[in-house]
């Protein structure tokens, strides 16, 4: 959370009407057990605000600092046990057993690792969260997906018997895992199929390099699995990233989907991009925890997002060069 973070103590206070209203949006009854789970680079007023909006509401709330590094088998009952667990850590830390297991016990799970100004801006609401859920009603029982575009990308993958996850930014189910901001849907594929060539245009995103991509990349998927990647600079700073694990299943696809937030600006390349509306999301490496019949265990984890692409689900088109073609889809103004 490297943005817009105050440094006044006062901006707790300030947060807590807002974290209030997204844990009520959460149905925090008074009879609840809130986890508030941070390391030691947590954004201190996060846990702060989150600790005064839960005791408000009347819950029980526990704050666990994790160790960076340490082992999650320490904390792993503690999460099983809440009803909610807010996760503030700054670095990604979804794909793990810990995650998975809690799901499986039916604790919901709360994402909250962005500056506040995101937070504000991309509030969860009720337009964005009937996106989702009609997005998430066709990719559900969907058995193949096609994404294709103009630089060349035609890429089929399989999703039989996987579900469909709706990110629409609020832990409100037992045993759903959300993230804030959200505004996506996506699935895991199945990890061990899926055939053809994904293009990475430029002005796309590589997220975990933090960069727009400057040339096109090439990349080669055989069996879920990339076999070749091509191109200039940033083709070269992908095969460097991928080699630093020596993981065969870094390589292995995670996850696709779409963003749906209309209110994301694709030039905030570290918060936006993600939920922008129309974009394509496609990644790399581990997915089981956060998807509980994901199968890929990994150290590592990479996002791609491409603008003015074209996915299908099945023989339905439900985007076409990055605009919605249904219209359960497509953005209403109030």
């Amino acid at each position: 959370m490297a943005e817009s973070l105050a440094i006044s103590y006062s901006a707790t206070g300030e947060l807590v009407p807002l974290f209030t209203r997204v844990l009520e949006l959460c149905n925090v009854t008074p009879d609840e057990q809130i986890l508030l789970y941070s390391d030691s680079s947590t954004y201190p007023h996060y846990p702060a605000a989150f600790m005064g909006a839960g005791l408000g509401l009347g819950a029980d709330v526990f704050q666990i600092v994790h160790p960076r590094g340490a082992p999650e088998r320490a904390v792993a009952e503690a999460w099983k046990r809440a009803d909610l667990v807010i996760e503030m850590l700054p670095n990604l830390r979804d794909y793990t057993d810990c995650t998975k297991e809690a799901q499986l016990a039916g604790t919901r799970i709360l994402r909250v690792a962005q500056p506040e100004d995101v937070l504000r801006r991309l509030t969860p609401s009720a337009e964005m969260r009937r996106r989702v859920e009609a997005g998430a009603d066709i990719l559900h029982p969907g058995n193949k997906i096609r994404i294709t575009s103009p630089s060349g990308t035609d890429l089929t993958l399989y999703k039989e018997g996987r579900d469909a996850l709706r990110l629409y930014g609020l832990a409100d189910k037992p045993g759903r895992w959300d993230i804030w901001p959200a505004g996506m849907v996506n699935c895991a594929p199945i990890e061990h199929k899926g055939e053809g060539l994904l293009v990475l245009s430029p002005s796309d995103v590589i997220k975990q390099l933090r960069r727009y991509v400057h040339d096109p990349v090439y990349i080669d998927i055989e069996d879920g699995c990339i076999t070749g990647i091509k191109g200039g600079l940033d083709a070269d700073l992908l095969v460097e990233w991928f080699r630093k694990f020596h993981d065969p299943n870094a390589y292995r696809v995670s996850h696709v989907g779409w963003g749906t937030d209309k209110r994301a600006d694709w030039l905030k390349l570290e918060q936006d991009i993600p939920v922008y509306y129309g974009v394509m999301e496609i990644a790399f490496g581990a997915n089981r925890g956060v998807y509980v019949q994901g199968q890929t265990v990994s150290q590592a984890h990479i996002d791609f997002c491409c603008r003015f692409n074209s996915f299908w689900v099945d023989e339905r088109q439900v985007i076409d060069h990055g605009e919605f073609v249904i219209s359960q889809l497509v953005y209403k103004e109030a």
